[in-house]
């Protein structure tokens, strides 16, 4: 018999729980990523009961102590992108159009598996916090180094001023220029599978110094997710290369879109148009007469 879920296990009880632990079942089944992020305290402070009360809910729940409680929770996100057929498919095959079908079909599953664990809630935290920090310092090595450039370039307008710590000027400059973050200051940390050491010994060096952590990950067994203070998944598997940046692509498009929709007005939108306007290619003004179809002016 499979074990159940912390989620599964939650509902099998709620109906018969008192109304303060109702409200820490509530918050559970609300926010799961959140509940298995957090310590005792903290998921006290969110569900507004006292420590006390969350001990007594564990012990309801039939485990051992609220170590088991994490145990069971952080248990429910690791397999969070079900593509071990993927893999053996690929494993299997040899030809080119099954390696590219199962990258594609392991690039969706990651999606929606990204989508199924997304609180918006956290997202709102961290909109809030990129918006009303002082710096915006952006952290990455390795394949997380060219997405963390991206995730900054999308979030200029977000900004009040930023840094990146990508590795370029070696070690010793990273943690030169880290030395000098600060409380107000807001890290966006991303590690993908292999995880670099120099990002979560850096993300928890600026946490000591008071930076507000965002953590950027695949999963909540990443040696990340103990340093974030807020965190975002978005699953890494893929078939053949050892992580698979697809989701966490579509994580940074939700957060601006997030900024977008609360920070930017009609007017500022339309003044940028306005001045990018002459860069840009227009088909349509070149050629008026020619039909379009999908995107494409026909011949």
């Amino acid at each position: 018999m499979t074990p159940l879920s912390l989620v599964d296990l939650v509902r099998a009880h709620r109906a018969g729980m008192t109304p303060l632990h109702g409200r820490v079942a509530d918050f559970v089944l609300r926010h799961p990523l959140q509940a298995a992020t957090m310590g005792i305290e903290d998921l006290a402070a969110a569900a507004e009961v006292s420590v006390a009360t969350i001990n007594r809910f564990v012990r309801g729940l039939g485990l051992e102590g609220f170590s088991h409680f994490r145990a069971l929770a952080v248990a429910s996100f690791r397999p969070l992108s079900p593509v071990e057929k993927l893999e053996a498919q690929a494993a299997a095959s040899g030809r080119d159009t099954d390696h590219v079908q199962a990258s594609l079909d392991s690039g969706l599953a990651n999606l929606r598996a990204a989508r199924a664990v997304a609180d918006a809630d956290v997202f709102r935290q961290a909109a809030e916090a990129v918006s009303s920090a002082d710096r915006v310092v952006f952290l990455g090595f390795g394949l997380s180094a060219p997405l963390v450039g991206l995730l900054a370039d999308m979030l200029i307008p977000f900004c009040r001023a930023q840094m990146i710590l990508d590795g370029q000027g070696g070690q010793e400059r990273m943690i030169r220029r880290a030395f000098n973050v600060r409380a107000g200051d807001v890290v966006i940390a991303l590690a993908l599978p292999r995880y670099s050491l120099s990002t979560i010994e850096l993300a928890r060096g600026m946490r000591s110094q008071g930076a507000r952590i965002i953590g950027i990950t695949d999963s909540l067994s990443s040696p990340l997710a103990l340093e974030a203070d807020l965190l975002l998944l978005g699953p890494a598997e893929h078939p053949l290369l050892h992580a698979s940046a697809t989701a966490l692509v579509a994580l940074f498009e939700a957060l601006v879109a997030l900024l977008t929709a609360r920070r930017q007005s009609a007017g500022d939108a339309a003044e940028l148009t306005r001045r990018i306007a002459p860069f840009l290619h227009d088909a349509v003004a070149e050629a008026p007469d020619r039909p379009i179809l999908a995107g494409r002016l026909l011949p």
